[in-house]
């Protein structure tokens, strides 16, 4: 199962070069490069992780963000920013954001964090929830 992210992001550039790095890990990427078209492909739903910046046309990260809770308010948010207002922060918190990737920093690192965030378990910890699970809780229906 592919994981899907939905990448919102004004910047034409950022964007592009975010989508090929994304895609070149085998992750399915959808861009909106303003707010309203992204709360479009929200309310189509499927995305298991959404890259928010809050630099937008026409309608605020942080519009956006409350729009995307309103929508699905279990969805993982993460705010892809060089915004480091800590009244707009705060805002985020209380909404619900679930991480922050700082824009200015490397490329690589921005996609080996939304891959970690798309991989629930690495193998260890996998091991060591089934072997502290009750028995019989993991079986296989047969």
């Amino acid at each position: 199962m592919k994981n899907t992210v939905l990448l919102i992001d004004g910047e034409e550039k950022t964007g592009e070069l975010l989508v090929q790095a994304l895609k070149s890990e085998g992750i399915e990427v959808t861009w909106a490069s303003d707010g309203k078209s992204a709360l479009a492909k929200v309310e189509k739903g499927g995305f298991d992780l959404i890259i928010l910046e809050l630099k937008l046309p026409e309608i605020s990260g942080d519009e956006v963000l409350e729009g995307i809770r309103r929508i699905d308010p279990y969805v993982e948010v993460i705010v892809y920013t060089s915004e480091q207002n800590p009244s707009v922060m705060k805002k985020l918190i209380n909404l619900g954001v679930d991480g922050y990737i700082d824009k200015g920093g490397d490329l690589w690192e921005t996609v080996k964090e939304v891959k970690a965030r798309l991989e629930p378990f690495s193998e260890e910890e996998r091991e060591r929830v089934l072997e502290s699970a009750p028995e019989g809780m993991f079986q296989e229906a047969i």
